[in-house]
């Protein structure tokens, strides 16, 4: 899988800024709110999961345990130095992913309702894998059925960095996000039920 894939799959994951970028410390709290907003009413991109599993089971994966379905993935820990909850996973906390290559993704969370929802920003003045997007959020809203299944939406809303290759950061994005959750969908139904 591509960075640009495996970032979207962070989306499960997600993305990063270019080395054009602004450092996250430039996007205040007004600004990721305006995204996230986005991400919820008009988002870039959407896509929604049927699993066969548990509320608990599905958000536990899709926070946390993202090289059960990603290959390019080694580990994924959290920070949580920053946490609203001293050293508990909360808003605030810092999602870190290690990629198979040394690269790192670093995503700050920026809501988080467990089982029911999360959402992160991502960090890209503290990543080290570079795409061509200036900033990426990521909004998972899942929802346990009566037949005991779990819907997940994901949602996602970025901006490419440079208008010049817009549409190629949006072909790709479409691309990747469709796969990369199809492959999560496909791991979390293909395990046995909890």
């Amino acid at each position: 899988m591509y960075p640009l894939n495996m970032i979207l799959s962070l989306f499960l994951a997600c993305i990063t800024l270019s080395s054009h970028a602004q450092p996250s410390n430039e996007f205040d709290d007004s600004f990721i709110g305006e995204q996230l907003e986005k991400a919820t009413n008009d988002p870039n991109n959407r896509v929604v999961l049927d699993i066969d599993q548990p509320i608990e089971v599905v958000f536990r994966s899709l926070l946390s345990e993202l090289s059960s379905y990603s290959d390019d993935v080694v580990s994924t820990t959290f920070d949580n130095s920053k946490s609203n909850r001293l050293n508990e996973l909360d808003t605030g906390s810092r999602r870190v992913t290690i990629m198979e290559n040394t690269n790192m993704l670093v995503q700050k969370i920026i809501l988080f309702d467990p089982p029911y929802s999360f959402a992160y920003f991502t960090e890209m003045s503290e990543s080290t894998i570079s795409a061509p997007i200036d900033y990426s959020i990521g909004l998972y809203k899942f929802s346990e059925q009566a037949n005991g299944r779990t819907t997940v939406e994901v949602s996602a809303a970025y901006k490419a960095s440079s208008r010049l290759t817009g549409f190629l950061v949006r072909f790709a994005f479409n691309r990747a996000f469709e796969q990369d959750f199809g492959r999560a969908e496909k791991y979390l139904n293909s395990i046995e039920r909890k």
